[in-house]
């Protein structure tokens, strides 16, 4: 994407005192209420401004277009699940591989099932609004804590472990993207979960250098 077009989805200012946050924060809360009752085609920043209990002129003050508002709405979307996803990884220092291939799973999957209906709805906009890098901006950070982990792994050792977990962040988002476009609820949570854990941990096991004794 052109620095051109990519500037158009910048936010106009950051909110700095607590009264600005408080406005973003309803914009974004508002955003995800519209995006959940109309979809992303009928959002626009008059129902998103209506939604919040603002001016579109304040609005306006912070986000130039609604695509500019829905990037900062994914941001902070993939943000909490990162949070979420660190949490889990910390969790789980120093456990041994069948723990932390169950731990890390169960993260995944609990990141996205804690607003179902949000993770759903996100799916629309991400094509428009350069979803490609922010998504591979999360996969990077989460790559880095699963790293992290696994470089703490009481009974397996990983030559290169920043690929290998990169890869275990991309499968686990890739499956769950799956789900999540499944509108039907042909996947259930808890087959896609033993699928998921028999994924990970077989490659992880295929991928481990050497056993800790």
């Amino acid at each position: 994407m052109a620095a051109s077009q990519r500037s158009r989805l910048e936010p106009r200012k950051r909110p700095v005192q607590q009264r600005s946050a408080v406005t973003v924060d309803a914009l974004f809360e508002a955003s995800i209420q519209v995006l959940l009752a109309v979809g992303y085609r009928k959002l626009t920043t008059t129902r998103v401004a209506e939604r919040a209990g603002v001016s579109v002129g304040t609005l306006y003050q912070y986000f130039p277009n609604r695509q500019a508002l829905m990037v900062a709405v994914i941001e902070r979307y993939l943000n909490e699940i990162s949070m979420s996803v660190e949490q889990s990884c910390a969790a789980l220092h120093g456990c041994k591989l069948e723990t932390m291939a169950t731990g890390l799973v169960d993260g995944f999957i609990a990141a996205k099932w804690k607003r179902l209906d949000v993770s759903r709805a996100m799916q629309e906009p991400l094509a428009d609004v350069d979803g490609a890098r922010l998504i591979r901006i999360a996969a990077a950070r989460g790559a880095k804590s699963v790293a992290a982990l696994l470089a703490s792994c009481r009974n397996a050792a990983f030559e290169e472990v920043q690929p290998l977990s990169l890869f275990v962040v991309t499968a686990c988002s890739s499956l769950l993207q799956a789900a999540m476009s499944d509108h039907a609820q042909s996947i259930k949570r808890d087959d896609l979960r033993r699928q998921m854990r028999a994924m990970i941990l077989g490659y992880l096991k295929e991928a481990r250098s050497l056993k800790r004794v």
